[in-house]
Order: structure tokens, then C-alpha cells, then sequence
């Protein structure tokens, strides 16, 4: 049965939603929206030591993307409990502080327009890891929902070279597959998706191929698996993804290229999802079957699997973990450890 909004609690991560958890792991989000209602003050207390947030909106133009970086460093520079990452050990001292490390990322690259130059400017701003192409084509090459699926541009090709020069961290979720593929067959550094499933298990336009998977951790990235409702939804269900389907989704990646290429991206938001993306996200895209069956709002908990809905399910997620086989140490890795070591690879000084 579709539950309409009305008939949820908020979501998770809004405003009194929020479950302040203590746990021993350096956790990383490898993907997070962060919107201007947040109690940034208290930020550092929900458990997550690294958020990899949109920074900006996906298709802004040079200039607003300078004023939403800006802004990051308002907020940072206002709040003690929040701090930009600028290097690995950013993050692991905001744990030891009760902080939250702010890794600035972008999901689209038509904030560079046709110039490459910007790349390093933003780097030096604190930019350290950004998607080319957001579902559309941008002038770095095709995303997920273009049918051409037509790779990447001249200046895509050229954008790989110059984020192996500086040190950006290349995030693939959201691209075309042959796009990602033509990235993974010119970097010479590690490249993650930060926010996408496997394919084997459930056959939706953002989730990800065993090739892709593969190639990634070939190059020794991370694939970040998700929460998100959508990417959990199998063919022939009609009912909310259990967080048993997330471990499922962990556990297949682990089996197919080990444990080091591991990774967790929530996908969830700090403070209130805004109007104008709600109404955007509702169109049949964004999320097929599971707005039809479940629910199609990102304002609500019924969005994510059951189980892991908010930051306070952490433990849950753990003990889950350890269940289905992974040791204490692989924990650690898929937790944080795996992201901050390629972090650690790719960013420079």
C-alpha cells in the first residue's frame, strides 16, 4: 500500500528526529545532503565523524557554486562542532573532538562550464571529491538516465588527467556507465561511487554493474552501498526494503572484490529537504516502482530501508554486520577505514 506523506513522521534527519549515538568507529558518509535548517551546533553529536555533502546544487554555475562554498566556511568558522576536511586526519580528529568533518563534494560538473582552470581553484577553496555528471549530460560527459550513454567528452577525458594532478577525489555514482568505464580506464588514481548498489541485485538505472564494480576496486577505490529505498527495491517486491537487503548489498561487493573496496553512503539529510527539490524529485525517475509502492517523498523515513533510517540505527546496523560474518576489523574498514585510506592516496597537500 503507497503511504502519502501525511501519513509519516518527518524524515529521520530533520529536526527532532535527530539520535545522538555514541560508538567506537570513525564512521564516514560517503554521501549527505546538509540544508540550511540544521542544528549545526549539535552536529558533531549524531555519531557520523565524516560527512561527503552536496555542496552545491547539482547544475549551479560558477558563481553560485563560490557563494555555496563560501557559505561552508561561514558555518564552519560559526560552529565548533563543525570543521571542513581538508586532509584524512581532519576527520579522525573531528571523532577524538566530538566534531563533524565537512567533505565538501560536488554531484555535477557544469560549475567548471568549458573551463578546466576552475578544478584547482575550487580544490584550493576545499573542494575534494566531485561526480563530472549528475543523471544528465554535462560538458564532462554523459550521466545515468541519457539513453546515448555516450561517455565522456573531450573535456571530460581531459578533467581525469587534471584530478589525478591535483588530488580530486573522482566520485561516480550518478554517470553513465560509459562514461564511469572511460574514467576507470584513464585514471591513475583511486576513484569510489560513493552512493550505488550493485545491479546483480536489483536492476534500477543507478545502481551498478559487476564490471563497474570491479574496475573500481581495480583501480583501489571503494564502492559506497546505500540505504536509499530505491536501490534496495527488488523486481517483484511491494513492500519497504529490510535493512537485511542493505547487508545483502554489502556482503555481495565484499564477495566480489574483498573487503578494502567497501564503503557506506547514506544518501539521508541534516535539516529539511526544500520545496523545490521535493517537487523535482517526484518525477517517475527518482525512484520507478518504490514511489509507487512506498513511498515517493525524500521527506520521509520510509525512503531508506527498514533498520537504517536514521544515524541512531547505527549499532543496529553493526550487530547486523557481525551476524552475517563480518569480523570487527572489516567493520572499521566499511565503516571509515576504507574511505579514509583512499582519501589519504588521492588528496594532496
Amino acid at each position: 500500500m503507497h503511504l502519502r506523506l501525511d501519513d509519516v513522521p518527518p524524515h529521520p534527519l530533520e529536526k527532532g528526529w535527530h539520535s545522538p549515538v555514541e560508538h567506537e568507529h570513525v564512521f564516514v558518509d560517503g554521501c549527505v545532503q546538509v540544508w540550511s535548517d540544521t542544528d549545526f551546533a549539535r552536529l558533531g553529536e549524531y555519531g557520523c565523524s565524516g560527512l561527503l555533502i552536496t555542496s552545491f546544487r547539482p547544475h549551479d554555475d560558477t558563481g553560485n557554486a563560490l557563494d555555496a562554498i563560501a557559505d561552508w566556511w561561514r558555518i564552519a568558522r560559526t560552529y565548533p562542532a563543525v570543521r571542513i576536511a581538508l586532509a584524512a586526519d581532519d576527520i579522525v580528529e573531528a571523532k577524538a573532538k566530538r566534531q563533524a568533518a565537512l567533505i565538501l563534494g560536488t554531484q555535477g560538473g557544469d560549475f567548471m562550464g568549458q573551463t578546466l582552470a576552475r578544478l584547482e581553484m575550487f580544490y584550493r577553496l576545499g573542494l575534494r571529491v566531485m561526480i563530472p555528471s549528475y543523471n544528465s549530460r554535462s560538458p564532462l560527459g554523459d550521466g545515468v538516465m541519457e539513453p546515448q550513454n555516450a561517455g565522456l567528452s573531450q573535456l571530460g577525458r581531459r578533467w581525469v588527467a587534471e584530478c589525478n594532478r591535483i588530488g580530486m577525489l573522482m566520485d561516480l555514482s550518478h554517470v553513465g556507465e560509459r562514461s564511469s568505464l572511460d574514467v576507470l580506464e584513464l585514471t591513475q588514481q583511486p576513484v569510489v561511487f560513493s552512493h550505488s548498489n550493485p545491479k546483480a541485485l536489483v536492476d534500477n538505472p543507478r545502481n551498478i554493474t559487476d564490471e563497474q564494480i570491479r574496475k573500481c576496486a581495480a583501480s583501489g577505490g571503494v564502492i559506497g552501498q546505500t540505504n536509499w529505498g530505491p536501490l534496495n527495491f527488488r523486481a517483484g517486491e511491494t513492500t519497504r526494503p529490510t535493512l537485511d537487503h542493505f547487508i545483502d548489498a554489502l556482503k555481495y561487493v565484499a564477495d566480489l572484490v574483498g573487503i578494502d573496496h567497501v564503503s557506506i553512503g547514506t544518501d539521508m539529510s541534516h535539516g529539511t529537504y526544500p520545496d523545490g527539490d521535493l517537487i523535482r524529485s517526484r518525477s517517475p525517475r527518482a525512484g520507478g516502482r518504490y514511489a509507487e509502492h512506498i513511498e515517493a517523498s525524500p521527506r520521509s523515513r520510509l525512503r531508506y530501508v527498514e533498520g537504517f533510517d536514521d544515524y541512531g540505527k547505527l549499532p543496529g546496523v553493526v550487530e547486523a554486520m557481525g551476524r552475517r560474518g563480518f569480523a570487527r576489523g572489516d567493520i572499521d574498514k566499511v565503516l571509515g577505514g576504507n574511505l579514509l585510506r583512499v582519501f589519504r592516496q588521492v588528496w594532496k597537500a
